[in-house]
This record gives structure tokens, sequence and C-alpha cells, in this order.
């Protein structure tokens, strides 16, 4: 068996979540024994990232949104998503503006289609925005 650890947008919380990972392992393992003990390997990791409002392409996003009459506050978004890895390149990215969802990563996730044409024209306008530079 084998777990995999990503690092989360926060010190803390990534100390925090190895800890919950290795003593769900070490219960587990008490639990259910076998000759070896199960080891925990780290697979990736991507690096947390946050863009501040002034930087691109995030401002452009921001203002598409002001102009549309939207009131969008940036997060940061992860531990693992696009954004992180392409963070990790050095690449400056946007991750987690879209439509309205429920049960995010779940067995009942859902997500209105209804504000679709909206995320689509913000994000158009944000392009158009990075375009007039």
């Amino acid at each position: 068996m084998r777990a995999e650890r990503r690092r989360a947008h926060h010190p803390l919380l990534r100390c925090d979540a190895e800890t919950v990972v290795r003593k769900a392992v070490a219960e587990l393992d008490a639990d259910l024994p076998t000759s070896t003990a199960t080891d925990i390997v780290a697979v990736a990791s991507w690096p947390p990232f946050r863009l501040d409002r002034d930087e691109q392409p995030a401002a452009a996003l921001l203002k598409a949104a002001e102009q549309a009459g939207l009131s969008v506050r940036p997060k940061t978004a992860g531990p693992s998503n696009i954004g992180n890895l392409l963070a990790g390149e050095g690449i400056r990215a946007t991750a987690g503006f879209g439509v309205e969802y429920e049960g995010l990563h779940g067995i009942d996730e859902r997500a209105s289609l209804a504000g679709l044409p909206q995320v689509y024209a913000i994000y158009r306008q944000a392009v158009l925005n990075l375009l007039a530079g």
C-alpha cells in the first residue's frame, strides 16, 4: 500500500496533513498487520502560489469580472490544481474561477451550467484585457 503526500498551501497545513496521514497509516498497519509496515512516499509536490491582484493574468480576470458587475476576491487555490503545477514551472496562472458548484470532488459533485455564459464572457474579456496591454 502507498500513501501519496501533496504540499498544502500553508506550511502548518502541510505538516498537519502529513501527521494525519501518518497516524491513519499507522492505525491501519496496527489493525491489519503484515510482514512490513506501509511505506509513505512523496509522489508529487507542487509549490503553493497566489498572484497579487495587480499581477497578470489575475489582474485581467479580476478587471473583467468587475466589468461584468461581479465582486470577486482572489484566494489561494490548491493544493493540487493546474495553477500549482504551472507555478512550479515559473508560469503565472489562475485557477478556480468558474461556475457555482457544490460537493467539490465528492460523489455528489455538481455544477450550475446556468452561469457558464457569464463565466465564458468574463474569460473572453480577460483575454481582451491582456491583449490590450
